[in-house]
């Protein structure tokens, strides 16, 4: 009888783990870097390796889904860091024709503002969109940027999409700080995005745009971003950019714009990429030129073997100063789970 018993309970377990929808789904990589750095005093080597795992949990029940995105990570530079850090975490649900999501989440660089504000992070963010006709509207909050832990006005934003003539129009509104406004699509054999934040706020405007084109197997695109000033760019892991203008990253301070082409192919299964530009600097500083050569491809074991050269200018440097490079050479073995 109680082997019955047992029996009964394993396989109702069993049966309630099949009935519930949960999946886990990832992506690891090990990178190796070998770094040439320039200087008066003549180059200087480093060698060192990152490794990094996103874990993604997802469950569902109807309508209604929960996300919880980890990335576990070990960075083997001088200031080593290791630790787990919850990237996002948000239930999306409908409550009749009005979607809902909540909780920490990036919206992504390719979402309308992506490349200029740190792919629209928020914390505790509650947004609520609906279709009306054609369009879609949203309001969204968040914690306040200033105090970090209540909602008010300042963290609050309205937002309309909606297609116009085969190309898409997106506007942002956020209250006493910014209004962005998008505009991507394609039109004659010719893709473009293109997105302007006019902020309130005095000299602190910033415009994103990339327009390309297929001729051919080759894909030529340029790209670019142009603020007011230095310093207003959040977006510090571009989707798009060889070298980033985002104000976490050291020595941007010079910095108030970039201008990139792009020319990509494929030959025999190998991706192939090259980004030119360079990074504009304020008045009194240099611009920094730069140039990513890339090459990709998948292998037979189901990971992908990325091989990069970089060559870039130094940031930050006076137009009366000495400008030095740098060269970095990447081999990144990803895959995907």
């Amino acid at each position: 009888m109680k082997k019955q018993l047992i029996a009964a309970a394993v396989a109702a377990s069993m049966s309630a783990v099949a009935m519930a929808d949960v999946s886990i789904t990832g992506n690891a990589n090990y990178e190796y870097f070998h770094k040439t750095d320039g200087g008066a005093s003549g180059d200087a080597t480093s060698n060192y390796g990152d490794t990094e795992v996103n874990i993604s949990i997802k469950g569902k029940s109807g309508d209604t889904s929960v996300v919880a995105n980890l990335e576990i990570d070990e960075h083997g530079t001088a200031a080593a860091a290791t630790g787990i850090d919850v990237e996002d975490l948000y239930i999306s649900t409908k409550i009749g024709d009005v979607s809902v999501k909540a909780g920490d989440y990036a919206s992504g660089t390719t979402a309308l503002g992506g490349e200029i504000d740190e792919g629209g992070r928020a914390t505790n963010k509650v947004a609520l969109s609906t279709k009306v006709g054609p369009a879609t509207v949203g309001y969204a909050t968040s914690n306040s940027s200033s105090s970090g832990t209540t909602f008010d006005n300042d963290s609050s934003s309205v937002s309309l999409s909606m297609p116009i003539a085969g190309m898409k129009l997106s506007v942002k509104e956020q209250s006493d700080s910014y209004t962005l406004v998008g505009l991507s699509g394609t039109q004659g054999g010719v893709n473009f995005r293109l997105e302007n934040k006019d902020a309130d706020a005095a000299n602190s405007d910033v415009f994103f745009y990339q327009v390309g084109t297929k001729m051919g197997d080759l894909s030529v695109s340029v790209e670019g971003i142009d603020a007011d000033a230095a310093l207003l760019v959040k977006e510090d892991d571009s989707a798009i950019f060889a070298q980033e203008m985002a104000a976490s990253n050291a020595g941007k301070a010079g910095v108030d714009g970039v201008q990139q082409i792009t020319l990509a192919t494929s030959i025999d299964g190998t991706a192939l990429k090259l980004r030119a530009g360079s990074l504009k600097g304020i008045a009194g500083k240099q611009d920094a030129d730069f140039m990513r050569v890339e090459a990709s491809r998948p292998l037979a074991s189901g990971a992908t073997l990325t091989v990069s050269y970089d060559d870039y200018d130094d940031t930050n440097v006076a137009t009366s100063g000495t400008m030095y490079d740098t060269q970095l050479v990447e081999i990144d073995l990803s895959v995907k789970f």
